[in-house]
Order: C-alpha cells, then structure tokens, then sequence
C-alpha cells in the first residue's frame, strides 16, 4: 500500500508519495490546480495504487482550526466521495515554512520555489509521517 500526503491549498495542491515501502517520501514534480484536484488525485490513485491519503489539516501555532481547516474538511469529505480511498488529517504546522527553507538554503529565489515548494511541503510531512511509523 502506498501514501499520498496531500498539501492542499485554495488554489494549489502539493502532493508527495511514499515508495513502496513506506519509508521515504518523493514529491511529485508539479503541483496541481486545486479546481482539477479531485480528477488528479483519482488517476494518482489508480497508477500508483494508493492506500491512504494523508491531507494536511492547517492550524495555526497554538493548534486551533480556523477558517482554511474547515475549508479543507469540506474538501477532505468530497474527496472521500469520490474516491473511497481513507484519508487521515495530519498536522502540517511548518511544513511551508521548513519547504521555503530549504529550497532557500539551496540558492533558490521566492519566485522560483512557486512552482514545487507545496509539493515540498507534502514530502515533508510524509516523511515526518513515515518515520512516526517506524
């Protein structure tokens, strides 16, 4: 069974999958629109038999939900619908900040981290994920 960690956003969706193992993370290449995320979660699922999402539940730093983490419920519940895979709200406090980071402490610019630091941020909280499992 394989993992997807899903770093969703209002107008973006990050996304990482772990190997087959379950030991390390990859991010995908590119994100993708938030409007087709239903549609591209579906064919992630079917090429890379996927077992259980994971979906970064936003809170802020004291670990209250606002606004975004009922918006991601919303979507979480959808998501279920269509695609019948389980799907577990994970804590994703800091996985934005530590992807800019680290993309930052590679030489790259704020503009150039757009197009993969959420799926950075899905790796990374894969990972933690993955290694809580061990």
């Amino acid at each position: 069974m394989r993992i997807l960690a899903l770093d969703w956003g209002s107008v973006r969706v990050g996304a990482a999958i772990a190997d087959s193992a379950t030991k390390i993370a990859f991010p995908l290449k590119q994100p993708f629109e938030s409007k087709k995320a239903v549609l591209e979660i579906k064919r992630i699922i079917q090429e890379q038999e996927i077992g259980l999402i994971l979906l970064g539940l936003p809170t802020d730093l004291s670990g209250k939900e606002g606004k975004s983490a009922e918006k991601l419920k919303i979507f979480a519940d959808n998501l279920f619908r269509s695609v019948k895979v389980p799907i577990k709200l994970v804590d994703e406090r800091f996985s934005s900040v530590q992807a800019g980071k680290l993309l930052k402490d590679q030489g790259m610019r704020v503009r150039q981290q757009r197009a993969i630091k959420d799926n950075i941020a899905a790796q990374i909280m894969l990972q933690q994920y993955l290694d809580t499992k061990k």
